[in-house]
């Protein structure tokens, strides 16, 4: 009975909006799955449903991805992401079977937002290591069905997946997100523009996605704010971050540099000043003779005599 409900509830999700309006369409279910703790070493047998209201068989390749911080936008999760690791999952997932075949079934499911015509039971084992960080992690298996051969030349003929099954689990052990700010300082000039490298290290227990966002103040006023890019640090790694100061900013002085690191459920800020001493080279490219130019009047010069010589 759970599983025809399941089916029902993601029929209604893949048929009823037109986007999904394809003649082949594939949905899964449930959306997520919870395991609960799992500890490390171990390893789970995983399943799921792949579900099509198409009336054509399709094979299904599996995927695994690795987890990211939208999955916690939800009311449900959102208190988890406090606890939650990003380390890399997507090698933990290993299939029994890939592709899968998608067949249509005997007996079809009607729903408010059509029919479901096919589905299929699908198992993967999830491997977690025994160096695990502790946490909330996320292992998503995203489904890419492919047409079948006699179907590709269908006018207008596309295949759509809904989204991908999220596995979330538990490993035991204390998950503490945070890191501190060890230096700010300048760096090279990088063309014509200045260099501010952003020492920061991951003091928790583990992984995080973390970006520096600076604010640029010389004499009390605001010159300039620069982003960082995202960068991943496991626990107790050492990243710099890099921003980049035009050099129509710079000028000599002392200029105020406020820095936080972000790394989602916390920050950390840090006051630094640096010292402008030396302002950036520009070379100008150095002029090269047209001699090209010289080339085509010699030939101009020269045809023209030939021109007159035979008149």
């Amino acid at each position: 009975m759970r599983f025809y409900l399941s089916l029902i509830f993601v029929s209604l999700l893949v048929l009823s909006s037109p986007v999904f309006a394809a003649d082949f369409t594939v949905g899964v279910s449930p959306p997520v799955i919870n395991l609960g703790e799992v500890e490390r070493g171990s390893t789970k047998i995983v399943k799921f449903y792949l579900v099509t209201p198409s009336t054509d068989p399709l094979l299904v390749y599996l995927e695994a991805e690795n987890g990211n911080l939208d999955f916690f936008s939800s009311d449900r999760y959102r208190d988890l992401i406090f606890n939650y690791s990003e380390e890399s999952t997507q090698a933990w997932a290993e299939f029994l079977s890939n592709p899968i075949e998608l067949k249509p079934a005997n007996e079809t499911l009607k729903t408010r937002g059509g029919e479901i015509r096919g589905w299929r039971e699908v198992s993967f084992l999830l491997n977690v290591p025994k160096n695990a960080e502790p946490g909330y992690h996320l292992v998503k298996i995203k489904p890419s069905p492919s047409l079948p051969s006699e179907a590709i030349g269908q006018a207008g003929a596309r295949v759509v997946a809904i989204t991908s099954v999220a596995i979330l689990f538990n490993v035991p052990g204390e998950a503490k997100r945070e890191g501190i700010i060890l230096d700010v300082v300048a760096g090279k000039y990088v063309g014509n523009r200045l260099e501010i490298n952003t020492y920061f290290q991951n003091t928790g227990s583990v992984t995080i996605s973390a970006r520096a966002l600076q604010e640029i103040v010389k004499d009390g006023v605001s010159i300039e704010n620069l982003t960082s890019s995202t960068q991943f640090l496991k626990p107790g790694e050492t990243k710099i971050f890099k921003t980049y100061l035009p050099s129509n900013k710079i000028s000599y002085g002392n200029y105020t540099v406020l820095t936080t690191v972000s790394y989602t459920t916390g920050s950390t800020s840090r006051n630094s000043t640096l010292v402008i001493e030396a302002l950036p080279i520009i070379e100008k490219p150095e002029e090269i003779f047209p001699w090209w130019i010289v080339a085509v009047i010699l030939i101009l010069l020269i045809a023209i005599g030939i021109y007159k010589w035979y008149k």
